[in-house]
């Protein structure tokens, strides 16, 4: 501060009167001699200048968990962090005492389903030509029907426990040459984590990799829950600095305890290096902003509360307001503010000197 504001500034905050409790009282004079601008106060509008802060995440449809179907050995790893998969393309082998087993269960329910159609088939003969009674038909019918069903439960665990369908037929005929299996992508997309080594042991379930398909995308926009009320489905949305075209999936029913409002949307487009978690600025085309939009060398803050400096009769009167957003040059406000009030935009901390009583900090 030059000094001879800082001389101005103290001896104004030695010359305060009392025409309001927190008025600070200065004299056209004054004002001018302090260097302090002002302008008049106006309403907040959807002008893309500002922004709203967001969260990009993988939309769940699109994220998948490779786990280890049963305990064993991972005998080889396939791909890294970051590789590009195909549906159906091997990530790694994993060997197990437990396949073997399941291996010859199902060779056995093989078997037996095979004998007792076999049976079937004779005795359906036999029953046609006299031979035998129908009870016994009956009986090798039965017997027929729960083999099949055996085998069908065999095949059915491999199944769920991750084992591919054209090992499982290998497995049956008796052609599997080893108790080893090849862990497959479920889906094409991107390896996001791979927490599997060659020769680890692990357990059922254990979690080795995270593959998600990450075009589309979503964002997670917070806004102040007042901006919020007039925004719906399918509004557009755009990304500071990103070639993307997005639209509103959806508008949270609650407000957090400060006030904002989760809207989710969907981009497409030129997403390259966009990554889950990453923060964002994301403009809503349809998001009608409330409050005041003001110069953000207008806001004044002491502590954790902001003030504008509005003129007053004879002087300026701090008005206390929340801080809505920020972009650049331009705040946003709320507060008890009417429209055409002059606020104060140059000079700010000459009169907080003269507000404080200190000549300055």
């Amino acid at each position: 501060m030059k000094l001879p504001v800082l001389a101005a500034a103290l001896c104004l905050a030695c010359t305060l009167t009392a025409h309001a409790a927190s008025e600070i009282v200065l004299s056209p004079v004054q004002i001018k001699n302090l260097s302090i601008t002002t302008t008049p106060l106006r309403r907040a509008t959807s002008a893309p200048g500002l922004a709203y802060p967001a969260t990009v995440i993988v939309p769940p449809s699109q994220l998948r968990m490779v786990a280890a179907p049963m305990p064993g050995l991972l005998t080889g790893v396939l791909v890294a962090s970051n590789d590009s998969v195909k549906a159906g393309q091997p990530l790694a082998y994993l060997a197990s005492p437990m396949l073997a087993e399941a291996q010859g269960s199902l060779v056995q329910a093989a078997v037996q389903a095979q004998l007792a159609q076999g049976n079937l088939k004779r005795d359906t003969q036999l029953l046609a030509d006299g031979i035998i009674s129908a009870s016994r038909q009956q009986a090798t019918r039965a017997a027929a029907a729960s083999a099949n069903a055996m085998l069908t439960q065999q095949r059915q665990s491999l199944r769920m426990s991750g084992v591919p369908e054209a090992t499982i037929r290998q497995m049956e005929a008796g052609r599997a040459s080893s108790a080893q299996i090849s862990l497959t992508a479920p889906i094409t997309g991107t390896v996001l984590e791979v927490t599997a080594t060659p020769g680890q042991r692990v357990d059922a379930n254990t979690a080795l990799f995270k593959i998600a398909r990450l075009n589309p995308l979503w964002l997670e926009i917070q806004l102040p829950a007042t901006d919020a009320a007039s925004v719906r489905p399918g509004d557009a949305v755009s990304v500071t600095g990103r070639e993307v075209a997005g639209r509103v999936l959806s508008v949270a029913r609650g407000a957090s305890a400060s006030q904002t409002v989760t809207v989710r949307a969907e981009i497409r487009g030129a997403l390259d290096g966009l990554v889950a978690g990453q923060a964002v600025e994301a403009r809503l085309a349809q998001a009608q902003t409330s409050g005041w939009q003001v110069p953000a060398a207008a806001v004044l803050r002491q502590g954790k509360q902001a003030y504008l400096f509005v003129r007053s009769a004879h002087g300026f009167m701090p008005v206390p307001v929340t801080l809505l957003g920020q972009d650049g040059d331009t705040a946003r406000v709320s507060g008890a503010l009417q429209a055409g009030q002059q606020i104060a935009v140059g000079g700010v901390s000459q009169i907080k000197a003269v507000w404080a009583g200190i000549g300055g900090e």
